[in-house]
């Protein structure tokens, strides 16, 4: 009970926190069918922590989730990470001496989807803000065939969500969510090689997949086209009668002055962030955790030099202007159309 009360109200604060982060989320398809179906759900990984928050609190599948074991390695973390639903994935780099824990992880996952429950997994192994899904590794595939081992017949569910971003490493920008089609896990047993490339042919139909060839003069072209970069699919544009507005450089001015706070811890933290798709989860996870204090300590301050309701007002301007806050491009792709 307490884990659920707190997963919980955990999911509504960050919720509202990646809707005051993000100009627009907006999901595309429907989840609901697979409620109460063993689901494990795959999707394409560009933005490291915040790939997995958007899928966790805008699509209520309640799922696990696997991640890089290198975090469970304090044990005060591990249970804190255990009781948020996470799972421990070992990989080749950690050493090969590690990959027997995966028996574990992968023996939780199946007990977890017997029940008709949810696992997440990011199947391409690692992070890239470049716009291409890239290949899958076959992790998915063994908890696929944990899974069906002693019934064939069961029916697990792989459904691909296509994660796209306007902007990965700025706030105020748009992210979508496109749920595939589900691909019935049976189908494929005991051919896991067909099960990886038709679960990366789903995830390439649900984002903007780019060949790393002319990789640069394609993602220009389109930058330049003046089109939502989340809606593009190739050579193809969902709702292509939608423009992008264009983003005001002077409502990401304000927000800088009127947070500044912030802005000024993040550009102290930049310095030492060696993987530029952190950029995007580390301010984030900085104003989920300031800017509610910043507020309030405002608040406690307006309200005694001047009235409380005065310094609800500011409270109210400074969140408009927070979700009032605008950006269209990563720092590389700037680059590259200016």
């Amino acid at each position: 009970m307490w884990q659920r009360l707190f997963n919980s109200l955990l999911k509504r604060l960050v919720k509202t926190a990646l809707w005051f982060y993000f100009s627009e989320i907006e999901v595309v398809g429907n989840w609901k069918p697979y409620k109460h179906r063993p689901t494990l759900i795959i999707a394409n990984h560009q933005n490291a922590l915040l790939d997995a928050l958007l899928i966790a609190t805008f699509i209520d599948l309640k799922p696990y989730f696997l991640a890089r074991a290198s975090v469970f390695k304090n044990p005060l973390i591990a249970k804190i990470l255990a009781f948020m639903r996470m799972v421990p994935v070992y990989r080749i780099r950690d050493g090969f001496g590690t990959i027997s824990g995966n028996n574990k992880s992968f023996a939780l996952c199946k007990s977890i989807l017997k029940k008709n429950g949810k696992i997440l997994i990011f199947p391409e192994g690692n992070h890239s803000l470049k716009r291409r899904i890239r290949p899958l590794s076959k992790g998915f595939t063994r908890i696929v065939a944990a899974t069906l081992a002693d019934d064939p017949s069961f029916d697990l569910i792989i459904l691909p969500i296509g994660l796209s971003y306007q902007a990965h490493q700025k706030s105020g920008s748009k992210a979508l969510l496109e749920i595939g089609a589900p691909i019935s896990a049976k189908d494929y047993f005991g051919e896991e090689r067909k099960l990886v490339k038709q679960s990366k042919k789903a995830l390439e139909c649900l984002s903007l997949h780019l060949p790393e060839e002319n990789y640069d003069n394609s993602i220009k072209h389109i930058l330049q086209s003046d089109v939502d970069i989340t809606k593009c699919r190739g050579n193809t544009v969902m709702n292509s009668n939608e423009e992008l507005k264009p983003a005001s450089k002077w409502k990401n001015g304000l927000f800088k002055i009127l947070h500044l706070p912030h802005w000024l811890v993040w550009k102290w933290i930049e310095r030492k962030v060696e993987d530029p798709v952190f950029y995007g989860t580390i301010k984030f996870c900085i104003g989920l955790v300031g800017i509610p204090l910043y507020y309030l300590g405002l608040l406690i301050v307006f309200s005694k030099l001047f009235s409380t309701a005065l310094a609800l007002i500011c409270i109210l301007i400074l969140s408009l202007v927070l979700k009032m806050n605008s950006n269209h491009y990563n720092i590389d792709e700037e680059k590259l159309i200016k």
